[in-house]
């Protein structure tokens, strides 16, 4: 007897992309640190997909960890995330973990990326890699030996208009670069009210404005010009010596209640100094936490044929002067460009009316997790890190000397 013959049956479009929806690689997230960094990872992190769509792999944010049980849940319910633990330790030893972003005080990250490394987590770390330039080497050693992708937040190299001058440069928009004058500067810390915290520690910190902020500015610097080869010049100033001691825990730089006494700050309100690229090119670099009204970087970059312009309070534009033939010319100044489509993730992240700081955020995590999935190191990674750490150090070092 003839058996049955077996139908074929066509697959619709709708199974096609459930089953591929199935076989599509899942990336499981935790977010170390629930305080106001954590936050901005978190959103940016559950933000990816609407963004930038199908990538070929999805994101969960399966863990938020931080000692403070109450702002943990918060977040968890926030962000949809999957589970809340105490401890970064508790990270360590999950198995619904593939990515860390630590977003913990700067005198946490070696001891917790360290471990996060050994136990084959990829890490994303917040900027500045670590209070000195030795824990900075020995985290980006540890993250070598264990061979995971490691990741710098320096997420200002993700805005469109700073991607898009990069470019420009590259194709020799300007001629050679000779001269960047930039600034960061922010007025977090301009109130006396503002509570004594780690930040005011220099045991705890390592700085304050140099690598709180200034961190930002130096990176720019150095993925515009290269490598800084030399730092003259360098002052530092304190000038809000003492500091309330707040009566409960504080995330970010919030005003609450404190105990009466003060404590006393040994890290830098602002600071200034100048250097010299490898390319032979000059700097000059300024920092302030304390600077009324202010509320980013910007900077300005002179070249050979042209010159180019950037402020964050307007981060979807940018000025450039390309310099023409008849220099004396009527329009051979500056003209704005607004960031459109055909800047880097301008499709994604640019609407017409405008972009936003935290859309940076959106775009780093997206590149690190592309980065994870075609398992190549991202950039910037812990080499940045430790590169900023050097010129950070050596920047404190000649400021005390005097």
């Amino acid at each position: 007897m003839n058996s049955p013959k077996r139908m074929l049956v066509p697959r619709s479009s709708a199974y096609r992309a459930i089953l591929e929806w199935r076989l599509m690689r899942q990336f499981k997230v935790a977010i170390v640190g629930a305080g106001m960094i954590g936050r901005l990872h978190a959103r940016a992190f559950q933000a990816i997909e609407s963004t930038f769509g199908d990538a070929g792999w999805r994101v969960e944010l399966s863990v938020i960890a931080d000692a403070d049980e109450a702002l943990t849940r918060d977040a968890q319910e926030r962000w949809k995330i999957g589970r809340a633990v105490p401890s970064w330790r508790d990270v360590v030893e999950a198995d619904d973990v593939d990515i860390a972003v630590v977003g913990l005080p700067n005198q946490d990250h070696r001891a917790a990326v360290e471990a996060l490394v050994a136990a084959g987590k990829h890490v994303l770390c917040e900027k500045p890699l670590a209070p000195t330039v030795e824990a900075a080497r020995s985290m980006l050693d540890a993250a070598r030996r264990a061979g995971v992708v490691h990741g710098i937040g320096f997420n200002l190299r993700r805005a469109p208009a700073i991607a898009a001058i990069r470019q420009m440069l590259v194709d020799g928009a300007i001629g050679a670069p000779r001269h960047l004058s930039g600034h960061f500067f922010t007025d977090y810390a301009v109130s006396t009210a503002v509570p004594f915290t780690w930040r005011y520690q220099r045991s705890l910190a390592g700085s304050g404005a140099l690598g709180d902020v200034g961190s930002h500015i130096l990176d720019l610097a150095r993925y515009l010009l290269g490598d800084i080869a030399a730092v003259t010049g360098a002052t530092l100033a304190t000038f809000i010596h003492e500091r309330p001691v707040p009566a409960a825990h504080v995330t970010g730089h919030n005003i609450g209640p404190t105990t009466g006494q003060t404590g006393k700050v040994d890290t830098d309100d602002s600071g200034a100094f100048t250097c010299r690229f490898a390319s032979g090119a000059i700097g000059d670099i300024r920092f302030s936490r304390v600077a009324p009204g202010h509320r980013g970087p910007a900077f300005d970059l002179i070249g050979s044929e042209g010159a180019i312009s950037f402020d964050m309070r307007r981060p979807g534009e940018f000025g450039i002067c390309s310099a023409p033939p008849g220099r004396d010319a009527v329009g051979s100044g500056f003209r704005r460009l607004a960031a459109d489509p055909r800047f880097p993730y301008g499709s994604d992240l640019v609407a017409p009316i405008g972009f936003d700081y935290v859309d940076t955020y959106v775009a780093q995590a997206y590149e690190f997790l592309s980065a994870v999935a075609q398992q190549r190191q991202y950039e910037p990674g812990f080499e940045d890190g430790f590169a900023i750490a050097e010129v950070c150090e050596t920047v404190q070092r000649l400021a005390d000397s005097g």
